[in-house]
């Protein structure tokens, strides 16, 4: 069967041998499994298992993961064999990039022996369809918002239709999932929502404004938001240049000012080695 599971609709028969755009085949490749993993956002727990799947639909010029979203890194596993690894678990499972194999993911579920809870980890270039099924096994949706100038989408990440997909993508979450907060240890944790990310680039404080005013318009000043500032050049691609402490701050007060009550705001610094592991 020709996949047409992410924005880009490549139709690559992947069931035959064929690889994706995304770099992806019939099976699931695993780059790396962590766990104990920690994330800046304090609702989503303090210990998550953190599976990096291989490839990506999207391929962002500045991703800090680079080595496994256009590189080699990792292995196939059989649906068996990510049964087993989901089995394994002992936290959450934080799904990182999972959108290309979403079929694999789907044969996998129905062998697994014990339900999990799953975080869908995107990069908000998703199809409306696509969210449909992902919503039938996720717990939390943990989204990236990106872009709001296409031209920059195009530069970036070559979608310059990524603004329209990821809107549409968030609705259909936003409806799917309702949020679910529950109390643990005196810190609200969110065992059923949406989180919508945002990584503010160096001097796009314009595109940054304008994905804040878009949330607020589509989805509500109560969205779940994360402002990061962990921006780092990885050396491969653009930007080059380190994002300023103005820019941040410039894009916080528009959230602040625009009334969002929930969500995140990342200390101004760079990038922390614990978020973007050795592959």
């Amino acid at each position: 069967m020709k996949c047409y599971d992410c924005p880009r609709g490549c139709g690559a028969d992947r069931d035959n041998g064929k690889i994706g755009l995304c770099g992806g085949g019939k099976y699931a490749r695993i780059a790396k499994v962590i766990d104990n993993f920690t994330y800046e956002e304090p609702c989503l727990g303090s210990e998550v298992t953190a599976v990096f799947f291989g490839g990506c639909a999207l391929g962002c010029s500045y991703c800090q993961n680079y080595k496994i979203s256009r590189g080699k890194a990792g292995e196939e596993y059989s649906d068996k064999e990510l049964a087993a690894l989901f089995d394994r678990a002992q936290h959450p499972i934080d799904l990182v990039t999972p959108s290309h194999y979403l079929t694999a993911i789907e044969r996998a579920l129905p062998i697994c022996e014990h339900e999990h809870t799953f975080i869908y980890n995107t990069s908000g270039y998703e199809t409306v369809k696509a969210v449909d099924r992902a919503s039938a096994f996720t717990d939390v949706f943990l989204a990236d918002f990106k872009y709001a100038d296409s031209a920059l989408a195009s530069s970036l990440s070559r979608a310059p239709d990524y603004f329209d997909v990821a809107v549409k993508a968030l609705q259909r979450m936003r409806e799917n999932i309702q949020d679910v907060w529950e109390e643990k240890d005196g810190q609200r944790i969110l065992k059923r929502g949406l989180i919508v990310r945002h990584l503010v680039l160096p001097e796009q404080v314009k595109n940054s404004i304008a994905v804040l005013d878009t949330i607020k318009s589509c989805l509500g000043s109560d969205t779940v938001i994360s402002l990061m500032s962990q921006f780092t050049p990885n050396g491969v691609g653009e930007p080059t240049k380190r994002l300023r402490k103005i820019e941040y701050k410039l894009v916080v007060q528009h959230a602040q000012k625009l009334g969002f009550t929930n969500g995140y705001i990342q200390e101004f610094s760079s990038a922390d080695k614990k978020y973007t592991p050795d592959f």
